[in-house]
């Protein structure tokens, strides 16, 4: 029995450690919508030679996305952005908030927003999209189009 003893008290403590982490604790548990502002992006690029891949960083005019409909239990929620609402999954973890939006097409737009201190009410987010609609016309082949928005949001009362 004094054998097992740090063996059930090791399990013991691990088992407090996990029931203490818990995303209760994360101040966008409580956020039911939001207002992302991006003001900073990547974009990514291939040689169409080569396929070698390059990257830019920009400033271009500030994207803004708002997020409603936040149901972090459902994991659910809808964003608003430059091609109109669309239903979005939720995930809320110890600290962050991602919302995942996809299409039949093949877009994919993940949008996280970073937890803060307790209190908060504006929280360092970035909004990653991918697309690729495969096109050959004579002269023209589409590209992949990829990018990495950097900014805030603010919590919406």
């Amino acid at each position: 029995m004094l054998k097992r003893l740090p063996i059930l008290l090791v399990t013991i403590a691990c088992a407090s450690a996990a029931s203490a982490q818990t995303t209760d604790k994360n101040p966008l548990a409580q956020v039911k919508a939001l207002k992302c502002r991006f003001t900073v992006y990547a974009s990514g690029t291939w040689a169409k030679t080569t396929q070698e891949p390059s990257g830019q960083v920009k400033q271009p005019e500030t994207l803004t996305l708002d997020i409603d409909e936040i149901d972090t239990d459902s994991g659910s929620g809808r964003v608003t952005g430059t091609a109109g609402p669309a239903e979005v999954t939720a995930l809320l973890t110890l600290s962050s908030l991602h919302f995942m939006e996809r299409s039949v097409t093949g877009t994919l737009n993940i949008t996280t927003v970073f937890a803060g201190a307790e209190g908060a009410t504006t929280f360092r987010a970035v909004h990653t999209r991918h697309d690729y609609l495969p096109l050959s016309l004579p002269g023209y082949v589409s590209d992949p189009s990829v990018s990495q928005h950097y900014g805030i949001c603010e919590a919406v009362k």
